[in-house]
């Protein structure tokens, strides 16, 4: 999964590199509850890592049946894209990191975006 996606972090625009590369994005959430997604638009997995005194909100992964209990510090990889997830309630303080990188980043490695060929790129 690694080798995959780090050519797109290799090519950052102004040759900036990412803080959790090979992986080019980040999202933070807080204090929220997901309704059941699949991450459609992720390259390859995620990474996950919980956060937070709480108690209950298990992550779901629906086609496996499978619910994990997930704790402050666990950190979970999968295949958002493959798999149905959800977290469920929870009562507490909870917040996630969710480590990632997305399809269109292949675009950009492949001509800029169609970018490659203007005169000006910021």
């Amino acid at each position: 999964m690694f080798q995959e996606i780090e050519g797109n972090v290799d090519i950052f625009p102004l040759q900036d590199t990412s803080s959790v590369k090979p992986f080019t994005s980040i999202v933070v959430n807080l204090n929220g509850v997901t309704v059941a997604h699949k991450d459609e638009g992720d390259e390859e997995g995620c990474i996950v890592i919980v956060l937070g005194p709480h108690a209950g909100g298990g992550l779901c992964l629906y086609e496996p049946r499978v619910v994990l209990d997930v704790k402050h510090g666990d950190v979970v990889t999968c295949r958002s894209r493959d798999y149905t997830h959800f977290n469920l309630h929870y009562d507490g303080i909870r917040a996630s990191l969710v480590i990632h990188s997305d399809k269109t980043g292949e675009a950009f490695r492949k001509d800029g975006n169609s970018w490659d060929k203007k005169i000006f790129y910021l």
